[in-house]
């Protein structure tokens, strides 16, 4: 019978991104953009004789989900993403060949099923897609995320446990972080047919839900202890250093949590983490209590981003 030669399949194949070797997925997807319309013009016979003919870029999009491993020779998306942020981030120059492919958005996933990482990335030239590993010898020894696996901190922002101390890593139910660059296409008349991109902005946005007692949620919302501790003498809305301040706004005083917020995995005894602003602001809290559930909070923010957040990068 016949048989399909192995390079068909698309396992084992080590993706390259510019400047980031080998990395893990579990899908890839690409597409060369050619702009085109057709011109209709005043004289001649049916048919597409005249075209316009714009711009040609690339965009990709690759999915996977991250990996708890005991060997290096392949990198998951998780710190793809965190090393694409703290490269993009810095002002580049135009002769910087990582400016000509662009990480344009990033999610993470987080369920009970999956801990997971979609990309999407565009540039001026197509990705080496692949080279695929003949020798068959993968030095890969891993096992996918879960949710216990990840945590998600809010910097300053934090809950007390029973024994009175105070913890700031929360333990995920489920989340979803989105990450977002805006990049902009530049065309300059006698130059390439290829844009120069350009980076206008990054913004970090996400709703996580966590699982919290009554007086934890208590707590993050107030920055009290119990409802006794609130009297007229020390109204919610307090100094700059309450531990909720970013839910609040007070008459001239930008409210908000120092303290970088990001999510941290679990990785062979230690942690990688994926920061996500030095300062961010509560849009929204959710609590919820059903009957024989766990007591829940949704929290959904706006993360601020600034030169000094400290990011982890891989090599």
């Amino acid at each position: 019978m016949p048989l399909l030669n192995s390079r068909y399949l698309a396992n084992w194949y080590k993706l390259t991104i510019p400047g980031y070797n080998y990395v893990l997925a579990e899908s890839f997807t690409q597409s060369k953009v050619q702009d085109a319309a057709n011109k209709s013009m005043i004289q001649g016979d049916i048919g597409v004789r005249v075209m316009d003919v714009g711009a040609l870029y690339y965009t990709s999009s690759i999915s996977g989900p991250v990996i708890v491993s005991a060997t290096s020779e392949f990198n998951d998306l998780f710190n793809l993403v965190s090393n694409v942020i703290l490269s993009q981030r810095q002002p580049k120059a135009g002769t910087d060949t990582l400016t000509t492919y662009l990480m344009k958005s990033a999610q993470l996933q987080v369920n009970t099923d999956a801990v997971k990482v979609i990309t999407n990335f565009e540039g001026d030239y197509p990705l080496d897609v692949a080279s695929y590993n003949e020798s068959g010898l993968v030095d890969l020894t891993a096992r996918t995320a879960r949710f216990y696996d990840t945590y998600f901190y809010f910097g300053e922002l934090s809950y007390t446990t029973s024994d009175g101390s105070l913890y700031s890593k929360f333990p995920i139910i489920s989340g979803d972080i989105n990450i977002n660059f805006d990049i902009d296409k530049n065309y300059f008349l006698t130059q390439s047919q290829n844009p120069y991109f350009s980076i206008r902005g990054y913004n970090a946005t996400g709703n996580v839900k966590i699982a919290l007692t009554p007086a934890q949620y208590l707590y993050l919302t107030t920055g009290y202890n119990s409802p006794g501790d609130a009297t007229d003498d020390a109204p919610i809305i307090q100094s700059i250093t309450a531990p909720m301040n970013g839910s609040y706004q007070s008459a001239g005083f930008l409210g908000y949590n120092l303290g970088n917020i990001g999510v941290a995995v679990a990785d062979n005894g230690s942690f990688k983490n994926l920061n996500l602003g030095s300062a961010f602001v509560i849009s929204k809290m959710e609590f919820s209590m059903q009957q024989n559930s766990i007591i829940t909070a949704t929290i959904e923010f706006n993360a601020f981003f600034n030169s000094s957040a400290i990011l982890t990068s891989f090599s």
